[in-house]
């Protein structure tokens, strides 16, 4: 099995514009505002497509269901990937601020939303406009009562925790917890695959339709973490850092893993280590190679490695910066 380069799905939202053309050339629809690119996805309403080699053409969930075992692993829990992929990878283009929302863990999503899962989520920013923002969390000390005598208010903004980001940062959003985007913010967007969200305000907005938009807040208020402390992402941190190359064990949770590598005019390698490992290339350009050929890959590229590939290596002539999910466990450290 060789990697394989994803087409992605391009969604149109009323907060999208479009960045992700400036930013990695994507090809948008013209006059429409394009929110998010679905980079892998196995969403019964959402499937990215492989873009070239023997599978081109062919949904993720048909190539799953043609060689599941050979692309997710054949070890213990990765097995059930091949049923339903565990992750999902986009980039999202907030140009206006996005909906107050949050999500729920695995045990609320089976006792209300059966045959969903909980969902857990993590940002690196990969662009923001000069005094960028984003909401993440509660303001400390908020309880479940004041912040829902501020929602009935109309005042739940007082609430909320407000932090500047720049390009590079890293945002963890465990499952319960209150987020944002605010505008003039790009980032990739690495999660469990599950789309189950309760939205809590959207800021007076009107949807495509010209109707406001649901909000949950009764099931919001079920799932948001009140205690102010958040679940740690569970990264080693730095894990290497020489001479043209840092790679930065970001996250390590029972939904996935993830590796931020950086590599400076040199050559690096992993192993698939048995487990399929998704390539979300935020800067730079490179030559992916395995024992089954080479493929050039460039910012906003997602590459699906499957575990039977092995090995695989980066040869780059310049700066590149990647991003490395995989299953728990799995994301590279050295």
């Amino acid at each position: 099995m060789q990697p394989m380069k994803m087409r992605p799905v391009m969604v149109e939202r009323v907060w999208g514009g479009r960045r992700l053309a400036e930013l990695f050339g994507k090809p948008l629809p013209p006059d429409v505002l394009i929110g998010e690119a679905w980079e892998l996805a196995d969403r019964p309403d959402a499937q990215s497509v492989v873009a070239d080699g023997p599978l081109a053409g062919k949904t993720l969930r048909q190539v799953l269901e043609l060689h599941g075992q050979a692309i997710v692993g054949r070890e213990g829990v990765v097995r059930r990937w091949a049923a339903r992929f565990g992750l999902l990878v986009r980039f999202i283009d907030a140009s206006d601020r996005l909906s107050v929302q949050v999500h729920p863990d695995d045990a609320h999503a089976a006792a209300y939303a059966p045959g969903q899962s909980g969902k857990t989520e993590c940002w690196v920013v990969v662009h923001a406009e000069p005094g960028a923002w984003l909401i993440h969390g509660l303001k400390p000390g908020t309880t479940r009562r004041a912040f829902a005598d501020a929602v009935a208010k109309g005042k739940m903004e007082e609430c909320l925790a407000v932090r500047p980001v720049k390009r590079g940062d890293f945002v963890w959003v465990p499952a319960g917890t209150v987020h944002a985007l605010g505008p003039g913010i790009v980032v990739a967007e690495i999660q469990s695959n599950s789309d189950l969200t309760y939205r809590l305000d959207d800021w007076g907005r009107k949807g495509p339709d010209g109707k406001p938009r649901d909000l949950h807040i009764e099931q919001a208020l079920e799932v948001i973490r009140f205690t102010g402390e958040a679940v740690p992402p569970g990264g080693r941190g730095k894990t290497a850092d020489e001479q043209g190359l840092v790679i930065e064990h970001l996250v390590d949770g029972p939904a996935f893993s993830l590796s931020r590598i950086k590599v400076d005019r040199r050559p690096w390698a992993a192993d698939t280590g048995g487990t399929c490992a998704a390539l979300i290339v935020i800067a730079g350009s490179a030559r992916l190679t395995t024992t089954e050929g080479a493929a050039a890959i460039r910012a906003g590229d997602t590459i699906l490695v499957p575990a039977d590939a092995g090995e695989y290596a980066l040869e780059t002539p310049e700066k590149l910066v990647v991003l490395v999910a995989a299953p728990p466990g799995k994301a590279p450290i050295e």
